[in-house]
């Protein structure tokens, strides 16, 4: 029948509407969490972390990262240094705190780039491509360097313990990014799924949010948890923009670079802290990231209104 819709439509379609309405339904499994919180769940942010890589990559077509081949260099520098910066800036602010909240903080600045953010440059009419190299590098850092930074700087464990959660966290993120691209190389066919995979992965971050605001406590410690979330989205978004102009010479599209720059994975920065302080400390990434979500939502819609003619991807 002519304009019929095939079931597998419907699904990619119902799965492309929760990707555009990720922001209300993160607020949503915010307030759910608070209200009735779920710390089983949140011991397992790992598995849920490994599931988001993996539904991001099988959307990611290794011929698009071939294709930024020339700009490999720029894009590994972005990564390293922004890490490197953000860890910093992170550190600073966390000193203004104590206990779990510094640990969340500290956790902000070693997560890698969100995996929304390639969503969100392609709702502004960015280079959604450039954004996916920004990503892999920077999921590739954050895994490397994420774990040995956090046990140099929080002093929680020692050269053992580094290894150790370097090890882990690297099989969490490295190994479900690997198989991801992979696979999508191998079948081309996945293209037709990506709006169903678009759902599963907002699905995954709403209910990775769930879990790490589950460990939030009330009253002061929630007041320090807002504050320090919100000065660390402020630091970092002043960041991107300073980078995107920076890059302009380079031929780089100044929305993208802004966007995986300030946006920070909270699910990157939940499980890393979960794996290397304490569930508790895994809060500070949900506030984060409800914040973070929000206002990225908000930036790249009225970024598109601006713009005449959109890119996708």
């Amino acid at each position: 029948m002519d304009g019929a819709v095939s079931p597998l439509g419907r699904v990619g379609q119902a799965g492309e509407w929760i990707a555009d309405h990720i922001a209300p339904i993160a607020i949503a499994a915010v307030i759910a969490a608070l209200l009735v919180p779920w710390h089983a769940l949140a011991r397992r942010s790992d598995l849920l972390l490994a599931a988001l890589v993996l539904f991001t990559a099988l959307q990611i077509n290794p011929r698009d990262l071939h294709a930024l081949r020339g700009r490999m260099p720029v894009i590994a520098v972005i990564a390293l240094s922004v890490v490197l910066v953000l860890t910093g800036v992170a550190w600073l602010i966390s000193r203004g705190f104590d206990g779990q909240v510094r640990d969340g903080i500290l956790s902000l600045g070693l997560a890698s780039t969100e995996v929304a953010s390639v969503g969100l440059i392609g709702l502004a009419g960015g280079d959604s491509v450039l954004g996916l190299g920004i990503l892999t590098a920077s999921l590739i850092c954050s895994a490397i360097l994420g774990p040995v930074l956090a046990g140099l700087l929080a002093h929680t464990t020692g050269p053992g313990g580094s290894l150790s959660l370097l090890g882990r966290f690297s099989l969490v993120v490295l190994a479900p990014l690997a198989a991801g691209l992979l696979l999508r190389g191998r079948q081309p066919a996945l293209k037709r799924a990506e709006g169903s995979l678009n759902g599963l992965a907002a699905v995954t971050v709403c209910l990775l949010l769930y879990a790490a605001v589950s460990n939030v406590h009330g009253g002061h410690r929630l007041a320090q948890e807002i504050l320090g979330s919100a000065a660390f989205m402020i630091a970092s978004a002043a960041l991107g923009l300073l980078l995107s102009q920076r890059l302009r010479t380079h031929a780089l599209d100044p929305g993208a670079v802004a966007f995986t720059t300030g946006l920070r994975d909270f699910a990157v920065a939940a499980a890393l802290a979960t794996q290397a302080f304490s569930p508790a400390a895994a809060s500070v990434g949900g506030i984060y990231g409800a914040l973070m979500l929000l206002a990225g939502a908000l930036a790249a819609t009225w970024m598109r209104r601006r713009s005449p003619h959109p890119r996708l991807v």
